[in-house]
């Protein structure tokens, strides 16, 4: 069995490794439109980063109410992308880093922009910060192949958080 802890240390791990692989592009690649979900890469690592943002710091926090999130295309250099992520990913490690059984279970409200509102507990919330990693991971994959570029390892076994 898996702990959430762990999950989040192998996104976290893929995450940098997409870091690394989008960085390395020129910026007018990252911010084309390709009519994909958030349009372009930039736009749809943003989103990754910035739903972890929402859930970990606003939603499990109870202050989502308080969140503001920043237009994607005030990031106007990958120097910038690549703070916000290293921010974010510093937090959620300080949070993940404090937390038990009874943390996990505790219940909170999930309202997405539409109104839509669920009453989940911690886990599930952070469960689906995973999620959406995963699906997004996915899309940034196609678009990197579309440029021919290969993506980063991404599997489990080459990211294992409980190797040496």
């Amino acid at each position: 069995m898996f702990t959430i802890q762990e999950l989040y240390q192998y996104t976290s791990t893929v995450r940098r490794r997409f870091l690394d692989r989008l960085e390395a592009l020129p910026w007018e690649v990252l911010v084309k439109n390709r009519e994909a979900s958030f349009y372009s890469m930039r736009n749809i690592f943003l989103h990754m980063i910035d739903n972890e943002d929402w859930i970990v710091n606003w939603v499990i926090a109870n202050r989502s109410a308080e969140y503001k999130r920043r237009k994607s295309d005030e990031y106007v250099d990958f120097a910038m992308v690549k703070a916000h992520a290293l921010a974010v990913e510093a937090k959620t490690v300080a949070y993940l880093g404090g937390i038990g059984e009874a943390e996990l279970q505790r219940r909170v409200k999930f309202i997405l922009g539409s109104g839509e509102s669920f009453d989940l507990s911690v886990e599930e919330a952070l469960f689906q910060t995973l999620t959406e990693q995963l699906f997004h991971t996915g899309e940034l994959i196609a678009l990197l192949w579309q440029e021919d570029i290969e993506p980063p390892r991404m599997q489990w076994f080459h990211n294992n958080p409980r190797s040496p």
